[in-house]
């Protein structure tokens, strides 16, 4: 496999598995994975995420690039999501984002460059109900508002914030059944490999994308069409 060509070090939290396991390959030795399992890291828990950034920047400096893959997954309808299963939700997808921004973000200001690539889910931003995710959908709108306020607070820096919303990306992790009920209703026909969002990464993490900035990216077959 052909490595993407970077200028620094990308890191990635999350990507023991799934489409952060694959940004991790494709990265090759340019890439470094925090998770609990790897290292230790708690992406949800502030001073875990401190300590390993005052770590990781005595050792590589700023990072090129942030890629934060963590996120969970459920169809719970709302009524019948439990209060235990919302607060994991809400800190696995987003308090683990605004952790990782507040704590290596400023480092990448202050360097004058780099990337932070997000990942939602397909439709996100569209203003209909999401009644087979409702409350995964409505955390994952939330991230995508902190991307687009992150990225114009810090656009004079240089460093740019985006997100990639991906449809049905089958992955050795992914909810097989859920993508299995909804496959059927991808314009494309068919459900997608995280080989199909490379592109859109690589674009986002190269130097060539430094005027784009704030975007909701879809890689989904037209799913949310």
């Amino acid at each position: 496999m052909v490595e993407i060509e970077l200028p620094g070090k990308v890191l990635i939290l999350g990507g023991r598995t799934g489409i952060g396991r694959a940004v991790a390959d494709w990265c090759g030795e340019q890439a470094i994975v925090w998770s609990r399992s790897t290292n230790g890291v708690d992406a949800t828990d502030a001073e875990s995420v401190r300590a390993a950034t005052e770590e990781f920047l005595a050792e590589n400096g700023a990072p090129w690039a942030l890629v934060h893959s963590v996120g969970d997954f459920d169809e719970q309808p709302l009524l019948e999501t439990s209060d235990d299963l919302y607060r994991h939700l809400l800190e696995n997808n987003l308090t683990s984002a605004f952790l990782a921004a507040k704590a290596l973000v400023p480092s990448m200001v202050k360097a004058g460059r780099g990337r932070v690539i997000y990942f939602g889910a397909a439709g996100v931003g569209d203003a209909t109900a999401k009644t087979r995710a409702p409350i995964y959908f409505a955390i994952k709108a939330g991230l995508l508002s902190m991307v687009r306020s992150l990225a114009k607070e810090i656009a004079r820096s240089g460093v740019t914030v985006n997100m990639v919303s991906p449809g049905i990306i089958r992955h050795a992790v992914s909810h097989a059944e859920s993508q299995d009920r909804m496959e059927s209703k991808v314009p494309l026909g068919r459900s997608g490999t995280v080989e199909d969002l490379r592109s859109a990464i690589e674009m986002l993490l190269s130097e060539g994308s430094g005027y784009l900035t704030g975007e909701d990216i879809h890689v989904d077959g037209g799913l949310r069409l």
